[in-house]
């Protein structure tokens, strides 16, 4: 699993799934599909001579099914981990994927981006896959945007299960985009980034003034957002950019 590309084989009888799949896949740079396979006697084939690092299945396949696939996958590929991508709910079918040798199960109905951020995270690739999950809006200059910034994190690490930070989060992050759309009169660039080890808040401008720590006096109304996020985040810097810069901050995951 320490490959810089992942390698994937993709079992699922719905060719427009398959290839959705891939190109999702495949256009986060980090996962190459080398096989693909419509039933389960093809997925256990695929599995056999592509030495995959990941094998994706569907559970309603012909021959077999998915369920059935899984112990086969395994015998022939043991170093694969299993992820079941399926249309049933997992509430039941979940725990009898995990019995059989899957590590995870994800339910389609997802947009394709979403869908790889389940495999990514039920598939416990993090540590390897150190940038896969990252989330992105653009904010108006507007003061409205501090609060669509904190809705933004909110549905954002809900779905990441990082919900436990949220309150530190949305504090540093509301300051950040204060400064940027009011006091810096532009558009603020707000990434979310899950690594192996740390959530990473990105917040980018297109004003080249570097604020510091120690600007603000006491009765400033202003310019207290760096000092807050230099006590409560474990990293941050500010890194110049072409036409602007970018302040970010992490702050470690909950569940690491």
């Amino acid at each position: 699993m320490g490959a810089e590309r992942f390698r994937v084989v993709l079992a699922d009888d719905d060719a427009d799934v398959r290839e959705i799949l891939t190109v999702a896949l495949e256009r986060t740079g980090r996962f190459e599909v080398v096989a693909t396979a419509e039933d389960a006697p093809g997925a256990v084939q695929a599995a056999t001579d592509a030495d995959p690092d990941l094998v994706l299945l569907d559970l309603a396949m012909p021959g077999g099914g998915g369920l059935d696939a899984i112990p086969r996958v395994r015998a022939v590929a043991p170093d694969a981990r299993i992820v079941v991508v399926s249309g049933f709910p997992g509430d039941r079918l979940a725990e009898a994927a995990r019995e059989r040798g899957a590590v995870g199960y994800v339910e389609k109905g997802l947009s394709p981006k979403r869908t790889v951020e389940e495999i990514v995270a039920v598939a416990g690739v993090l540590d390897a896959v150190a940038e896969i999950l990252r989330s992105q809006r653009t904010l108006e200059p507007t003061v409205a945007s501090s609060a669509v910034a904190r809705r933004f994190m909110e549905e954002t690490l809900d779905r990441w299960s990082c919900g436990e930070v949220l309150d530190v989060v949305n504090l540093l992050v509301s300051e950040l985009v204060t400064n940027a759309v009011v006091h810096g009169g532009s558009e603020a660039e707000v990434s979310v980034v899950l690594t192996s080890t740390a959530l990473r808040i990105e917040v980018g401008d297109h004003d080249d003034f570097v604020p510091s720590v120690n600007e603000a006096s006491d009765w400033a109304t202003s310019g207290r957002g760096l000092a807050l996020v230099e006590a409560m985040a474990r990293r941050w810097g500010i890194d110049r950019v072409p036409g602007g810069k970018v302040i970010w901050f992490e702050v470690d995951r909950p569940d690491r």
